[in-house]
């Protein structure tokens, strides 16, 4: 059986803006997969005219998710963290027959572009042809695939920067793909940290999927313990509460001179994480969706 939780919007929300948002508390927790529950809408005349004229777009359909986890603790915390964040959402707890959802929810997923760089699972390969760096993910959960926009914001800017000859440090890198962007984009040594023992185990098998200049160092710790160990490029896709309240350890590990790169917010709370990592010059900020992130330098 899965410990799973049915995720409902209320009417009138912002699907893309509800899903990321709900996506991001899910991130903090063992999700194994994600099945979209929601009906795709389809015109008052029934089906597209498949020749003409062109197939529009459909409208947004409602956030309405299942989410399973390894375990009932991880679902229970996990409603928790939603109901105080998002009161307005609708959360009913199963369990439900285990009928391979995991992997169904997982082959689901389909390659991601941001920047110079495709994300893609190895089931949806890109042509040969095609001039980008291209990252292999094996899913081991919903999210941290490129699917999210703060993800794919980290991997624009990492479009922007030349790695050559610089160090990197992965702050929280779950499935190590910017980790493994940071090696693409030529740094000399990569090192990816995350508390969780699980998220580096699937980082570290997706390592062996792609063809990187160097090894990533994948460790599991709190980065906030990590000590003074620094590098010319931080990369810290985190959440606006943990950069605020651990702005001084994650500017302290950026080494002088160097580059930090940060997402994980939104615009409400873009000027508070601002504030708290001090005075630093931007030298690039993306936005995606009510997401943000911003390339800060000394």
């Amino acid at each position: 059986m899965w410990a799973a939780l049915t995720i409902e919007a209320p009417d009138g929300a912002a699907p893309a803006e509800m899903g990321d948002a709900i996506a991001l508390l899910l991130d903090d927790w063992h999700v194994t997969a994600i099945e979209d529950l929601a009906s795709f809408p389809l015109p008052p005349e029934g089906l597209w005219d498949p020749t003409y004229p062109p197939i529009p777009e459909p409208p947004p359909s409602p956030v309405r998710w299942r989410a399973f986890f390894e375990s009932t603790e991880e679902r229970d915390a996990a409603r928790e963290a939603i109901a105080r964040r998002l009161p307005d959402v609708n959360l009913v707890v199963a369990n439900v027959a285990d009928e391979d959802w995991a992997a169904r929810s997982q082959r689901s997923l389909t390659a991601v572009r941001a920047g110079t760089f495709i994300v893609a699972p190895p089931w949806d390969m890109p042509a040969a042809a095609e001039a980008v760096d291209v990252i292999v993910i094996e899913p081991s959960m919903g999210f941290g695939t490129g699917h999210h926009a703060t993800t794919r914001l980290c991997l624009r800017a990492l479009s922007s920067l030349d790695l050559s000859g610089k160090t990197a440090l992965d702050l929280g890198t779950g499935s190590g793909v910017l980790a493994f962007a940071a090696a693409i984009r030529g740094a000399t040594s990569v090192v990816a940290v995350d508390i969780d023992p699980d998220a580096i185990a699937a980082a570290r098998a997706s390592a062996a999927l792609n063809t990187l200049r160097v090894r990533v160092d994948f460790q599991v710790a709190d980065f906030r313990s990590h000590g003074d160990s620094r590098a010319d490029v931080v990369l810290a896709n985190l959440t606006g509460g943990m950069l605020t309240t651990a702005a001084v350890v994650v500017r302290r590990l950026v080494a002088p001179g160097g580059t930090l790169v940060v997402s994980g917010f939104d615009l409400s709370e873009e000027r508070q994480v601002r504030e708290a990592l001090g005075r630093a010059t931007v030298e690039d900020r993306y936005e995606e969706e009510g997401w943000v992130a911003v390339t800060l330098s000394d």
